[in-house]
């Protein structure tokens, strides 16, 4: 289904709130599907995003190829499983499938990587933090066409 403003306010919303995992799903060069996990991505206001592009080597090889992505938000929350399945119903989407095409890497900006170190901060006093969030040079932006909603037969969940 076409994004349109109010669609994305809610998903943005739904993004933000919510415990859940991103991946990103590309094709390389000879049509094989990869999936990245990623754990920096950003929505924006404008049905865009971006993500930092770290540790994901083929990915960038198939976006530089092909832009086409598709970006997997699934709720993670243990305690937001069982409520719903105790009460056969989604008062959140369990997740959103996002369909857009990624732009080039470029360099991050200040206030992205500021962003992205604001989210982060909590695990700051970590050993790996350093190691995974220590080298925040260049990221991609994504814009977002459509979404889907995870079906789940008769709990799915309608924007």
């Amino acid at each position: 289904m076409k994004i349109n403003t109010d669609t994305w306010e809610k998903i943005v919303k739904y993004y933000d709130e919510l415990k859940q995992t991103s991946m990103i799903g590309s094709v390389n060069n000879m049509g094989h599907p990869n999936v990245t996990p990623i754990g920096s991505l950003i929505l924006k206001g404008d049905c865009s995003g971006y993500y930092f592009d770290l540790f994901t080597r083929e990915l960038s090889d198939n976006l530089d190829q092909n832009p086409n992505v598709c970006v997997l938000l699934v709720q993670t929350g243990k305690l937001f499983w069982f409520r719903s399945l105790y009460a056969d119903e989604y008062k959140k989407p369990p997740g959103i499938k996002l369909t857009g095409s990624a732009g080039n890497r470029r360099e991050a900006s200040a206030e992205e990587i500021e962003l992205l170190r604001n989210k982060t901060k909590t695990l700051k006093m970590l050993k790996g933090y350093h190691t995974i969030f220590g080298n925040l040079s260049y990221v991609r932006d994504i814009r977002f066409t459509d979404y889907f909603m995870i079906n789940t037969g008769k709990m799915t969940f309608e924007l």
